[in-house]
């Protein structure tokens, strides 16, 4: 049970394209799909989320689907991806002030140098606010657009991602944080002495470093994952993640799954409460009971009538929370007081609505109780999430954290 008085996380995963997480929602009266490219769109999704200061956005992606042999024909809009996140997140970022950018990148069909300077540099844009949803397996579609015959195997697939995040964690702290001297009376643009290379050479990388960017303003961008139901991925998110996302369908705090996780990452030899365990939640909410019933039951109806599931488009492990905002927030404080979650990350049935009366009805609510903050106090998403930052010591261990509080940056605005 948690006795302290820290704030509950909040975030929001906007899904590729960002039209909703029920299959249904393309086809909802108050979804335009023709805007699934467009910038607007997402930027006022982002801004609805900021309005409401939630921690973060993450943006989904589906590099590769076939829609040929779609597995819910009924969602096409599920066959053809958005944007791509990284650049959409480039764009977001000069577009917001405050709001954590969460991108989706998958470390099997990417490689380290390059991605780490990717998010080095997106950290830099966004003043610190950036973030990586490190996903590992691929579909069979995803494997085609790779070159691939079929998706590597699970072990392989971690074996690799666990590896990638090493090299990716020492390329960003390939520079020390004052290495970067910019000193135009001597000459000296840095100092030599505080750059070291990873010179990694291993199963299936071999990266030289250091990194063409200076160490970013948050150490390291905020690493987010999902992990499934096996030991590698478990462990891959027990020994790297700084936000692990997780969740149960039945209607009871998780607080069994919650604590297994935190004894994992003591077994890492991490702080478990150093690391922020948010459930992600399915969400059909409205300012009654009556009203969130109507939006469920007309996204059902737009189904076909012989295959309805409970929560189509609610992820697996996902909780499935529909009633009134009043209902909603009781069931969130009970589920973070009693059941030990950091926060939640929702899944909007159809967007923009969805966001909307979430931030609306609902984060008013948990505001009023003290849960939530009311304004930003920080700058970078790990100023948001009261997480550590990085020691950055090349003779450190990379998944380790200081105990110092977060360095402020002050993006220029």
């Amino acid at each position: 049970m948690k006795t302290d008085h820290t704030p509950m996380r909040l975030g929001v995963t906007l899904p590729a394209p960002a039209l909703g997480h029920h299959a249904a929602a393309w086809r909802h009266p108050g979804v335009r799909p023709e805007r699934a490219l467009s910038f607007d769109h997402y930027r006022a999704l982002t801004q609805t989320a900021e309005r409401g200061m939630l921690d973060f956005v993450l943006l989904a992606d589906a590099p590769g689907t076939d829609p040929a042999n779609d597995d819910v024909p009924e969602a096409p809009h599920r066959t053809v991806g958005g944007l791509e996140p990284l650049s959409l997140l480039s764009a977001l970022a000069v577009h917001t002030r405050h709001i954590g950018l969460v991108a989706s990148a998958s470390t099997t069909c990417n490689e380290p140098f390059p991605l780490a300077r990717t998010l080095a540099s997106l950290d830099f844009i966004s003043g610190g606010r950036s973030g990586w949803h490190v996903t590992v397996p691929l579909t069979d579609a995803e494997a085609r657009n790779l070159g691939m015959d079929r998706p590597p195997g699970k072990a392989i697939g971690y074996h690799r991602a666990d590896e990638f995040l090493k090299v990716a964690t020492r390329l960003w702290d390939s520079w020390e944080d004052e290495a970067f001297l910019y000193d135009q009376l001597t000459g000296r643009y840095f100092d030599p002495a505080k750059s070291h290379a990873p010179a990694h050479s291993g199963d299936h990388f071999q990266v030289r470093g250091p990194l063409s960017i200076a160490r970013p303003p948050q150490g390291h961008p905020v690493l987010v994952h999902s992990p499934g139901p096996s030991d590698d991925a478990r462990d891959l998110a027990a020994g790297w993640a700084d936000v692990i996302l997780t969740g149960r369908p039945a209607a009871a705090p998780p607080s069994a799954e919650i604590g297994a996780l935190r004894a994992r990452l003591a077994e890492h030899g991490r702080d478990p409460d150093g690391i922020r365990i948010m459930p992600t939640v399915f969400l059909v909410t409205g300012r009654t009971r009556a009203e969130a019933e109507d939006t469920y039951s007309a996204l059902q109806n737009l189904l076909p009538t012989g295959g309805r599931p409970e929560a189509p488009g609610a992820g697996p492990g996902s909780a499935f929370l529909l009633g009134s905002a009043q209902e909603v927030a009781d069931v969130l404080e009970e589920w973070f007081v009693d059941g030990g979650a950091d926060g939640f990350v929702f899944l909007p049935s159809h967007l923009p609505d969805g966001l909307g009366a979430l931030v609306d009805h609902v984060v008013p609510l948990l505001r009023r109780r003290g849960l939530i903050r009311t304004r930003y106090t920080g700058y970078s998403l790990r100023d948001h999430l009261g997480l550590s930052r990085p020691a950055g010591r090349p003779e450190a261990d990379p998944s380790r954290f200081s105990s110092a509080s977060p360095r402020a940056f002050e993006p220029v605005l």
